[in-house]
């Protein structure tokens, strides 16, 4: 039996850093933070959270709500981004190769749904919606037990440290990858299982799993 693949949606498979800085320098103006500069954007991505938030003048406890904010903001652009280069075709190969698909999220379900039908890969078997992005090992959790899958059954794909840390609790094989938010240096101090450096070596670690 093919396993199924489980993605992180945004960072993964769709490219929301840009946006997502845009949106956070905006609150910041109004809060009082320190904007993040293109020259920073790097760095940023090497550190931890609680680094970030210290680096950015933002109290660590409030980083849940500014997070949520963010994501809340950048809602009514996601159904005109598009994938992450390459992306759609590994999707497209996987799907053909027999795996099933499925996501993990904290956009809204209707403009999710619009994106991936812009981008034509509404091919996903499973999804699973959250409102709160710091929830992820939780989210992994509900999502193993409404469908009824074992975790030896699905690998999970995510792009952030917390990614990795939350399919190793929860026992799942797992991808780094590292076009997302965070750096390698500091994927690396997650153990994934393995690191896709482009979306085509996910299919490479899959042929040898």
């Amino acid at each position: 039996m093919k396993k199924v693949i489980l993605f992180n949606f945004n960072g993964t498979i769709v490219n929301t850093k840009l946006l997502a800085i845009d949106i956070f320098n905006e609150i910041a103006k109004k809060q009082g933070y320190k904007k993040i500069s293109e020259e920073e954007v790097l760095h940023l991505s090497t550190l931890s959270i609680r680094d970030r938030c210290k680096t950015l003048n933002v109290p660590i406890y409030k980083m849940p709500l500014v997070g949520i904010a963010v994501k809340r903001r950048y809602q009514t652009f996601i159904p005109n981004l598009t994938p992450v280069l390459e992306i759609s075709e590994i999707l497209k190969e996987l799907k053909k190769q027999g795996y099933k698909l499925g996501f993990l999220t904290s956009n809204k379900k209707d403009v999710t749904s619009e994106f991936l039908i812009n981008n034509s890969i509404n091919t996903f078997d499973y999804s699973q919606y959250t409102f709160n992005p710091f929830s992820k090992s939780k989210d992994i959790s509900v999502f193993l037990k409404n469908n009824k899958l074992k975790k030896e059954e699905v690998i999970y794909i995510g792009d952030e440290l917390r990614d990795i840390k939350a399919a190793k609790k929860n026992g799942l094989l797992c991808i780094a990858v590292s076009w997302g938010y965070d750096s390698l240096d500091l994927l690396s101090t997650g153990n994934a299982d393995f690191v896709a450096k482009q979306p085509k070596d996910i299919l490479d670690i899959l042929s040898g799993t």
